[in-house]
């Protein structure tokens, strides 16, 4: 069997394992890694959650890592076009023959654990087992690990963090309950005991839970707004330069390949984790940090995409109300468009009215379409909120149809914002014939 086959079999086996509901405990994943001889406890360990900028922050805490001559492993979720970008080295993606050999590793270690259980292994839980097995295989020094869902529950928690990175959080996932202070908990659960966390400006309910976990663990907790923070940002070109202060030092005009304020403040979030990581002993060498957020690479989030002699397509994974709303003052204050056309395809189970009431004040048209996903929404709910807001709206047959729509209405100081999913954005960065990230 070809190396390819071999791949599309492996993958084919463990995407057979996606729940249809979530499994709230750490029973198999604990079971699995204690099998396998516990090999997370290996190399130092990062966790970060939160509802949005997970991916983001790690990216660039990944960076900061490999800057320091250290080597990163990053774990992340979901991917747009190959499950490879989910597993990362030093910012490279997991080869296929490497990722199908550990699956073919793993397959005995499963055939133990799966009756043992009332549910068997879930696609998560086996995709985080692989992640470590390749950060052992590397090895790595350090992993950073981006949570799921949640925290408590999540199949990363089976590490036992050194460090524990708390982004903002906001109403998503209702699984989680609720209330922000319901899903504070579920995420304060991965700071472990002795740990440091370091935790994003938050609504005072979730702060409370999160001060009480921190405290219950005797861990060191720092907090935006209070210990470090975002002190500016300027436009440049390719993205941003920001002024940075941390729980040590001050970082004045680094440059951030990334655009938007909100990726700035995850800037500052990523800077305290990485002092967090050095126990807050160290004080950072200016140029490190220089290095380090230099190289973040986020594809899907807020992504240029320039083609010549048309407009530029930006493409944003924002899939709620709060993402969606950072995505459209980054639309308003970081591009110079005159006008802005959105193709945007929501899941059936998020908030469809709050994220077009959220878009609507940055794009000037609509095209509606369904991802390529079985929990797609309708388009035509997407349609019915930008009739009642009174914003021109269309519908489109799929994201090929809806793109050749924007770019009807278009012109090259125009621009194209391809947001709501990141399955559409995944769709997107096909059809523009981009390699996967």
């Amino acid at each position: 069997m070809s190396s390819s086959s071999s791949f599309d079999a492996a993958i084919a086996a463990i995407f057979q394992r996606q729940p249809g509901r979530m499994v709230p405990d750490l029973d198999r994943i604990t079971d699995l890694a204690e099998l396998l001889g516990n090999p997370q406890t290996t190399f130092d360990t990062i966790t970060v959650t939160g509802t949005n900028g997970k991916t983001s922050i790690a990216a660039m805490l990944a960076s900061l890592c490999t800057a320091a001559g250290l080597i990163p492993g990053s774990y992340s979720s979901p991917h747009l076009q190959s499950v490879t970008e989910r597993i990362r080295v030093a910012g490279v993606p997991i080869a296929e023959e490497d990722l199908a050999r550990h699956i073919a590793y793993l397959q005995p270690f499963l055939d133990v654990v799966d009756p043992r259980h009332d549910d068997t292994v879930t696609f998560f839980e086996v995709l985080t087992a692989l992640a470590i097995l390749h950060f052992v295989d590397v090895p790595v020094n350090v992993a950073v690990l981006e949570v799921g869902m949640g925290g408590t529950w999540d199949a990363t928690n089976v590490v036992d963090a050194a460090v524990a990175v708390i982004g903002r959080i906001s109403l998503d996932h209702p699984e989680l309950g609720p209330t922000v202070a319901d899903k504070a908990a579920e995420k304060a659960g991965i700071i472990k005991p002795g740990s440091f966390a370091v935790c994003a400006a938050q609504e005072p309910s979730a702060l409370s839970v999160i001060r009480d976990r921190a405290d219950a663990m005797d861990a060191v907790l720092k907090i935006e707004g209070v210990d470090f923070e975002l002190l500016g940002r300027a436009a440049a070109v390719g993205g941003q330069q920001v002024d940075l202060q941390g729980v040590g030092s001050t970082h004045n005009e680094v440059f951030l390949p990334l655009y938007g304020r909100h990726q700035a403040v995850n800037a500052a979030l990523a800077l305290a984790a990485f002092e967090a990581y050095h126990r807050f002993e160290v004080e950072l060498d200016p140029e490190l940090v220089r290095e380090g957020f230099a190289g973040a690479q986020v594809p899907g989030r807020l992504e240029a995409i320039p083609r010549e002699g048309q407009s530029l397509i930006v493409l944003d994974g924002a899939h709620n109300p709060a993402g969606i709303a950072s995505l459209a003052a980054a639309l308003t204050q970081d591009f110079a468009f005159e006008r802005r056309v959105a193709v945007l395809g929501i899941l059936e189970d998020k908030d469809v009215e709050e994220m077009v009431q959220a878009l609507a004040p940055a794009v000037d048209h609509v095209v509606a379409v369904a991802p390529d996903n079985v929990r797609a929404g309708d388009p035509s709910r997407i349609t019915a909120v930008c009739d009642q807001l009174g914003l021109s709206c269309e519908e489109a047959d799929d994201v090929d149809h809806a793109l050749d729509l924007a770019d009807g209405v278009t012109r090259p100081s125009d621009g194209v914002v391809v947001t709501g999913s990141l399955f559409l954005v995944g769709e997107a960065r096909e059809l523009l014939g981009l390699d996967p990230a």
